[in-house]
């Protein structure tokens, strides 16, 4: 950590270290970028492609999935490497990854170059956070937590916007061709800003401990879209829990680099990556499904399809600054059980009325819904590692952005399945509402467990 950056006095923060995490930031946005627009493309792609929607909805699960992979190794490498060459790193993987998905003649290798993509997102969105929480004075910690939570909320704000409007015009390809722009503004301006600072090299990375936790995560998904054939489900799920007790034993028997699964030992902390992905969760499971429910059901164009998402995902990302700085003068607890009233009243509101919704219907009810899950968010987040030791929080931003990718790409493969298992997309729209409305009850109970100073 840059000390004489944390104590500098009266707090100033450089315009190279403002620079140098917008930087990065730019890169984390269109990675989300990337993943979000293409949710509304999902009716196009299956007709340009010849496959189902069960299939096609692979190019964002595989997307997240990777991610999440990515991500634990993040509190390794962001001791092991320079700021500077894992900036690099991430912005090469999601430029190279773009292009293949741009000119792929197939679904195939379309696939491939989402997931070259999602390798560079990986690496941005925690080093992002990493520069935050290591390089920002803690006096004002929360407001930037809040603009990197603003940066991640404003991409899946643009993302079915962006995608529809170019899948109904221009075509699906166009997404990813205009997104190159972004990478080209961002490799100057990333030369200049970000500067190498003295590192200790940690200890050997421990690549069992990883490959355990990827087969965990990986057969997860595997066994939700295998539950049509329940042997098969079930042979998954079996992987799944042999492999997480393997990385559980190696974690606590190896004394090899990776990340800390002793941060689960604060009650608050777990609760709140519980929390946390929650709102994650239900957040891509809506913006999953919402576009698929307009154009199918409602007969909406693409193009209004991603515009449905629009205003609500705006409001919410300009809330996250304020949001911050909330937090810093008045705490969390107060934030976070008003963030989820809202997003309970919105989940009910949706529930009750899917089967009458109308595309107006469905913007302003996810314009509630928005507010009450980034409300929520970054506070979460922000709360919960201001707890931890410092020497742990390395790990736990890991925790928090590899659980919450999966738990991204969890909800956009339940939610597919959901929608698909049911009669018509109607009913498995509202079926979907319903899973996110209970879950929405977990999280008030949830919150006042974690602010039971008796759990502490």
């Amino acid at each position: 950590m840059n000390t004489q950056e944390i104590n500098a006095p009266n707090n100033k923060i450089s315009a190279k270290m403002r620079f140098s995490i917008v930087a990065v930031a730019l890169v984390a946005f269109v990675g989300i970028l990337a993943e979000t627009s293409l949710n509304v493309t999902f009716p196009t792609l299956e007709k340009a492609f010849g496959i189902p929607l069960s299939t096609v909805q692979w190019v964002t699960t595989a997307y997240l999935l990777v991610v999440a992979l990515v991500m634990p190794t993040s509190s390794y490498i962001s001791q092991r490497f320079q700021d500077r060459t894992l900036f690099f790193t991430a912005l090469i993987f999601f430029t190279v990854g773009d292009i293949l998905s741009l000119i792929s003649p197939n679904f195939s290798i379309l696939m491939v170059g989402r997931l070259v993509q999602g390798i560079g997102t990986g690496i941005a969105i925690p080093l992002m956070f990493n520069m935050v929480l290591t390089k920002i004075p803690r006096a004002k910690v929360g407001v930037w937590m809040g603009f990197a939570g603003m940066i991640l909320s404003i991409a899946p704000a643009l993302g079915p916007t962006y995608g529809g409007l170019l899948t109904g015009t221009l075509g699906w390809r166009m997404i990813f061709a205009l997104i190159l722009i972004i990478p080209i503004i961002i490799f100057p301006l990333g030369m200049w800003a970000i500067e190498n600072h003295k590192k200790e090299r940690p200890g050997q990375f421990d690549f069992i401990a990883f490959i355990f936790l990827s087969i965990a995560m990986t057969s997860v998904l595997l066994a939700l879209d295998a539950l049509g054939n329940p042997q098969l489900a079930l042979i998954w799920l079996v992987v799944f829990i042999l492999s997480l007790i393997a990385f559980i034993w190696r974690s606590k028997t190896s004394n090899l680099h990776f990340i800390d699964i002793n941060v689960f030992k604060s009650p608050t902390f777990t609760l709140s990556v519980i929390v946390y992905c929650i709102l994650q969760f239900a957040n891509l499971g809506i913006n999953f499904i919402i576009p698929n429910f307009l154009q199918i059901s409602l007969g909406t164009s693409s193009t209004l399809a991603g515009f449905a998402l629009l205003p609500g995902s705006l409001i919410g990302s300009v809330s996250q600054g304020p949001i911050g700085a909330l937090y810093d003068r008045k705490g969390a607890k107060g934030i976070l059980y008003s963030s989820d009233i809202i997003f309970l009243v919105a989940l009910i509101l949706l529930t009750v009325f899917t089967q009458n919704l109308t595309l107006i219907g469905v913007i302003v009810l996810y314009i509630i819904f928005t507010i009450g899950r980034s409300s929520g968010f970054a506070t979460t987040m922000t709360n919960s590692l201001a707890q931890l030791p410092h020497e742990q929080a390395a790990s736990g931003n890991a925790w928090f952005t590899t659980t919450s990718q999966f738990a991204a790409s969890a909800g956009t493969a339940v939610a597919s399945l959901i929608a698909t298992r049911a009669d018509n997309l109607t009913t498995g729209t509202q079926h979907v509402f319903m899973l996110f409305l209970g879950l929405a009850v977990l999280n008030l109970i949830f919150y006042s467990l974690i602010f039971n100073k008796k759990i502490k």
